[in-house]
C-alpha cells in the first residue's frame, strides 16, 4: 500500500522548486540567486523526505552549481580543501584508531563492571564521557566517533527490558553529550573557532580559553542543571535497575588481557591532541594541523591499516561536509550573505535598548533559519552579520557570538546538524524513538533561553556586556 504513494514526495520535489523559480523570477529576483535558491530548496526537500542517502542531494547541488555556472569550481569545491574538512578527516581517523584498538570496548566493559546497575548511573557516565572529550576533541563529529561506540556497547550490555524502555534515553544522552555544552569551550567545535576568528583583535586577546570558559560558566551551570531536570522529567519511566551479567563482563575483560600497544597508542594520541589544543596559545599551531599530525603519527606507527582507513572512516559524511561547505561558499560568492546582513541590521537597535528582548528576537529568527541552514553555515552567516553590528552598537561581540552558539546547538532533523547523520549510523543498533528525541530537544529550548538571560547581570558585572 505504501509503495502506491511513493511518487508523492518525488512530485513535491519536482513541483516546489519550479514554482519557487517562477515566483522569484516574477518578483524580479536575479537569475543566479533564483537558480541557487531553487537548487538548494530541491536538496532540502530531499533531506526532509529522506528520498536519497544524505550526501547525494549535496553532491547534486554542487553539480548543478557548476552546470549553471553560478560560481567557479574553486568556490563550489572549496569545501574539500577547507580546514574544517581536514580537521574532521583527522578526528574521524583518530576515532577509528580508538575504536579499532579495543580501547572503547575496554572502557565500556569497565563502566559496566564498576557502575551501579541502573540506567541513571549509565546515563550520567555517558554524559560525562562526552563532556570529558568536549574541550579536547575540537569537532562534534569527532566526539560522535568516540562516544557513539560507547553508547552502543552499553546498550548491548543491558537486558532486553532495559533496552526496550531506556534505549531512547541513552541514545539522546549520548547525542547531547557531544554537543550540548560545546559553546562553553573555545576549542570544542569549529563554530566556536569561527566566532573567535570574527571577533575584533582586542576581543581575541581577551577571550582566551580560560576567560571564554569563565564568561560562559554561569550559563553552563544553568544548562547542566536544566538538562538533568528535563531528562529526569521527560525520561522518568526510563530509570530502572538493570540485570547485568557480571560473570560475562569479567570474562570479556579477562579475554582482553592487559592493555595492548594499539590501545596505548590510541590513548597517547588522544592525550597528545588534548595537550596540543590546551597549549595552542603557546605554540600557535592551528588545530587542524595538530589533529592531522596526530593522525599521521598513528598511520606511521601502523595503528590504522589501509583496509580500516578505507572501510571504517565515514567517507560519505566527509563528502556531505565538503559539499555543504561548498554550498555556503557559493552562497557567499553570490552575495546572499550580504543580503541577510542587510535584513538583520534592525537587530542592532534591540542590542542597545534591551539586550534581553534582542535575545528573544534573535532566537525566533535564528531557530527558524536553523530549520533550513546547517549548523556551521548558520553560525558563519549570522555571526558575520551580527558581530559587526554588535561592535557598532557598543555591545560585546563575544556575547552575541556566544548566544548564537547556544542557540545553534538545537536541531530536530539530521540535515540541520550533520553530526547527527554520523551518530545515527554509529549507534544504528541502539533503538530510539525519533519523535521522543525531537520533543525532548523542543523542551530544552526555553531552558537554553533562561540560561542566557540569567547570565546577563553576570556579564554586566564582569565587564563583558
Amino acid at each position: 500500500m505504501r509503495a502506491r504513494w511513493d511518487w508523492i514526495p518525488w512530485l513535491l520535489v519536482s513541483l516546489m522548486p519550479i514554482l519557487t523559480f517562477f515566483l522569484m523570477q516574477g518578483q524580479g529576483v536575479g537569475w543566479r540567486i533564483t537558480m541557487f535558491t531553487t537548487i538548494v530548496l530541491t536538496a532540502l526537500l530531499m533531506w526532509f523526505l529522506s528520498l536519497l542517502p544524505d550526501f547525494v542531494p549535496a553532491l547534486i547541488a554542487m553539480l548543478s552549481f557548476l552546470i549553471f555556472g553560478l560560481a567557479p569550481e574553486s568556490v563550489v569545491l572549496s569545501g574539500f580543501s577547507s580546514t574544517a574538512f581536514l580537521l574532521t578527516l583527522s578526528i574521524l581517523g583518530l576515532g577509528v584508531v580508538v575504536v579499532e584498538s579495543g580501547l572503547t570496548r575496554r572502557y565500556t566493559l569497565m563502566l559496566l563492571r564498576h557502575l551501579p546497575a541502573n540506567t541513571f548511573a549509565h546515563q550520567m557516565m555517558v554524559f560525562s564521557t562526552g563532556l570529558l572529550f568536549t574541550p579536547t576533541v575540537p569537532t562534534i563529529v569527532g566526539r560522535a566517533a568516540i562516544v557513539g561506540p560507547v553508547v552502543e556497547h552499553i546498550a548491548q550490555g543491558w537486558d532486553a527490558s532495559a533496552r526496550r524502555q531506556s534505549s531512547t534515553m541513552l541514545y539522546t544522552t549520548g547525542l547531547d553529550s557531544i554537543h550540548f555544552l560545546a559553546p562553553l569551550f573555545l576549542t570544542a567545535a569549529p563554530g566556536n573557532l569561527m566566532v573567535y576568528a570574527l571577533l575584533p583583535p582586542q576581543d581575541q586577546q581577551a577571550f582566551d580559553f580560560l576567560f571564554w570558559l569563565f564568561a560562559a560558566s554561569l550559563t553552563g551551570m544553568v544548562l547542566i542543571w536544566s538538562y538533568l531536570f528535563c531528562s529526569a522529567l521527560f525520561f522518568r519511566s526510563a530509570y530502572l535497575r538493570i540485570n547485568i551479567r557480571q560473570a560475562e563482563i569479567t570474562e570479556a575483560l579477562g579475554a582482553l588481557g592487559p592493555m595492548r600497544a594499539a590501545e596505548w597508542a590510541a590513548l597517547i594520541g588522544v592525550i597528545l591532541l588534548g595537550l596540543g589544543i590546551a597549549t595552542i596559545n603557546w605554540h600557535h599551531i592551528e588545530v587542524h594541523l595538530l589533529a592531522l599530525a596526530v593522525l599521521c603519527l598513528m598511520l606511521f606507527l601502523g595503528m590504522l591499516s589501509r583496509n580500516a582507513f578505507i572501510a571504517k572512516i565515514d567517507w560519505a559524511f566527509l563528502v556531505l561536509l565538503g559539499s555543504m561547505i561548498g554550498i555556503v561558499a557559493t552562497m557567499n560568492h553570490l552575495g546572499i550573505d550580504r543580503f541577510i546582513m542587510g535584513e538583520l541590521s534592525w537587530l542592532g537597535v534591540y542590542m542597545r535598548q534591551d539586550f534581553s528582548l534582542f535575545v528573544l528576537a534573535l532566537s525566533a529568527v535564528f531557530l527558524f533559519a536553523r530549520l533550513f541552514i546547517p549548523l556551521n553555515q548558520a553560525i558563519i552567516v549570522f555571526a558575520a552579520a551580527l558581530i559587526p553590528i554588535a561592535s557598532h552598537a557598543g555591545i560585546s561581540p563575544w556575547v552575541v557570538g556566544f548566544v548564537l552558539l547556544i542557540l545553534a546547538e538545537t536541531a530536530f532533523f539530521p540535515h540541520q546538524s550533520p553530526y547527527i547523520f554520523l551518530f545515527d549510523r554509529i549507534t544504528n543498533a541502539v533503538d530510539r524513538d525519533v519523535r521522543q528525541v525531537r520533543l525532548f530537544h523542543l523542551l530544552l529550548i526555553p531552558f537554553k533561553l533562561a540560561a542566557i538571560l540569567v547570565a546577563i547581570p553576570f556579564w554586566h558585572r564582569i565587564g563583558v556586556l
